[in-house]
């Protein structure tokens, strides 16, 4: 199965084309770019270096978040686009599972991204028959109540990564004896989202795949703060 897995959530960019588990190309960034500039013409080199088109993929395969809103929507729509006029199958994975990836198998382990205020998105995850299982889902939450929901497991086998200075200053405090990997030692890496998006399933309709945010939106935010209610019909952009 070949496959182009990409992800930009977070400020790091990563690209990857595999074949049969074998990478046949890939590219990180940790320039000060906008991803919208970046990430086209990346796949595009990708693609040539491994000595392919994208009409001879399989699957497209993205990080659906959370993170950095616009990095996120980028590459969903790309994602979509791709997968929609190429005719290919689309696998989102947790951007956060994709960080739990760089992870030891014999901890568990705690994804981060930092949301600042001292609070992360983060989730769970155990290795489970070689494949990262959810054991406590994906959410955005303060680091105290994080810490909360781990105080029954043995601090030794926790494993914390992608923690920024701030976020590893607090663990520590918390849990002395817990693993950490610093956010410069745990990018994302595109050849392990392919590996993931193969045991997971596709999405079944393309139009209807979105975003994992996990928290409003600050223009959301804005709408309900002015008193708008969620009818589940109303757009919150208003009318101009």
């Amino acid at each position: 199965m070949k496959i182009l897995a990409f992800d930009t959530s977070n400020k790091p960019l990563s690209v990857a084309v595999v074949s049969d588990g074998k990478v046949l190309a890939q590219m990180e960034s940790t320039e000060k770019k906008t991803h919208s500039v970046t990430l086209l013409p990346d796949i595009q080199a990708c693609l040539k270096k491994a000595d392919l088109t994208a009409q001879d993929l399989d699957l497209i395969a993205v990080a659906k978040g959370p993170g950095s809103y616009t990095g996120v929507r980028i590459a969903v729509t790309v994602a979509k686009v791709l997968a929609d006029t190429l005719n290919k199958k689309l696998v989102g994975v947790s951007s956060l599972k994709l960080l739990a990836a760089n992870g030891d198998k014999a901890h568990i382990l705690v994804p981060l991204m930092d949301a600042r205020n001292d609070n992360a998105f983060a989730g769970v995850y155990q290795v489970n028959r070689d494949d990262l299982r959810n054991i406590i889902e994906d959410h955005h939450t303060s680091m105290a109540k994080l810490f909360e929901s781990l105080q029954d497991y043995n601090q030794d086998q926790l494993e914390f990564i992608n923690a920024t200075p701030r976020l590893q200053e607090l663990i520590q405090n918390q849990f002395p004896n817990a693993k950490i990997i610093m956010s410069e030692n745990s990018l994302p890496d595109a050849s392990k989202l392919a590996q993931l998006a193969e045991n997971t399933k596709p999405v079944e309709n393309v139009d209807d795949f979105v975003p994992t945010y996990l928290r409003l939106t600050q223009a959301e935010h804005d709408w309900y703060a002015k008193g708008h209610k969620d009818d589940g019909n109303v757009s919150y952009v208003e009318e101009v």
